[in-house]
């Protein structure tokens, strides 16, 4: 397959008062043409931070070391007049909060004529849709909106029409998430990023936006970020786990859900796995500080299999089996006692 995004050695670090914070620290991650790939890990792990960076919005973050080869081009080197060009058009972000971002000053069918018309001219809805002069837009912008909306099946959900004319305010959670996907799907982008797509969702909502999502699998590539293990299983192909602003492990995702490789993807999924009953399992030790990590691999103070060269030495990526795991136990060629 061809590889439409490569992350090499990304890190990523916010100055603060308080200290340096390493949010992200060598990140080696690749995401295919048409490949959804989920990114998973507890809050505070990074994955936030790292789908900002793919954007160039991670201010007032600065990336200090890497690359992100998006379609052949470093997004990490490129001006913020180039990087207009490819949010929106090449990349697309579904954010996470659709209570807050949609304008509530205007309608939905403003809204989604605003990214056609950013897509083809550029510009922003303050210059192409003054308030009380939108008409619905040209018959065409009309037509392709229609379409993207009848390619979600919004029109089993609400009348598409009257939903056009309506304001955020009015809608339900599950019906904005959908017109926040319409609107990145719009820009017709080869990579879509969904930043945990169900959150504050019910379920019914839930249900239908992983439907959406799974439709699209396959049509375009897309990092699907998420806590939500189940959503990360029915949408993606791929997953990549996130630790202590690392990626720790990645593979096929029916292999790393399976049977995952690094200790703490075991201890993730496990608090996923229980049963009406069962404790949560223990993990002693204290939640890592960003701005002061321990010496060796990050988790070691927390691992149930840490070994002496866990505190030592911090681990490379190594193969186990289909997957890239950075951990001692699959290291080659290394003393681990």
């Amino acid at each position: 397959m061809t590889e439409l995004l490569t992350v090499s050695d990304l890190s990523v670090v916010f100055d603060t008062p308080a200290g340096r914070v390493y949010a992200n620290r060598s990140i080696n991650l690749s995401v295919n043409e048409n490949e959804a790939v989920g990114v998973m890990g507890e809050s505070g792990c990074g994955k936030t931070v790292l789908f900002l960076s793919l954007l160039r919005l991670q201010q007032p973050g600065r990336i200090v070391r890497g690359s992100v080869i998006f379609d052949g081009h470093d997004l990490a080197r490129l001006s913020a007049s180039q990087m207009q060009w490819v949010r929106g058009r090449q990349m697309a972000l579904v954010p996470q909060d659709h209570s807050t971002a949609l304008n509530p000053a205007f309608t939905v069918g403003q809204q989604l004529d605003e990214a056609l018309l950013i897509r083809d001219r550029g510009g922003g809805l303050w210059r192409t849709l003054p308030v009380g002069r939108w008409a619905g837009g040209s018959q065409a912008r009309r037509e392709e909106i229609r379409s993207v909306l009848d390619e979600l099946a919004m029109g089993e959900l609400v009348d598409t029409a009257r939903l056009l004319g309506r304001y955020p305010h009015q809608l339900s959670g599950g019906i904005r998430q959908r017109v926040l996907i319409a609107m990145a799907l719009l820009g017709r982008p080869r990579l879509l990023v969904a930043d945990e797509p169900t959150t504050a969702l019910d379920r019914a909502s839930r249900a239908q936006t992983l439907e959406v999502l799974s439709a699209l699998r396959g049509r375009m590539a897309m990092v699907v970020i998420s806590h939500d293990l189940d959503a990360i299983r029915r949408t993606c192909d791929r997953v990549a786990v996130m630790y202590a602003g690392r990626v720790i492990e990645t593979g096929p995702m029916d292999s790393v859900f399976g049977h995952p490789s690094h200790p703490y993807t075991s201890l993730l999924l496990s608090c996923q796995k229980l049963t009406r009953g069962q404790r949560l399992p223990a993990v002693g030790g204290d939640v890592l500080n960003l701005m002061d990590f321990p010496p060796g691999c990050s988790f070691h103070p927390r691992c149930p299999r840490a070994m002496p060269v866990c505190s030592r030495l911090e681990p490379a990526e190594s193969h186990a089996g289909s997957s890239m795991v950075a951990c001692h136990l699959y290291a080659t060629g290394e003393k681990t006692c």
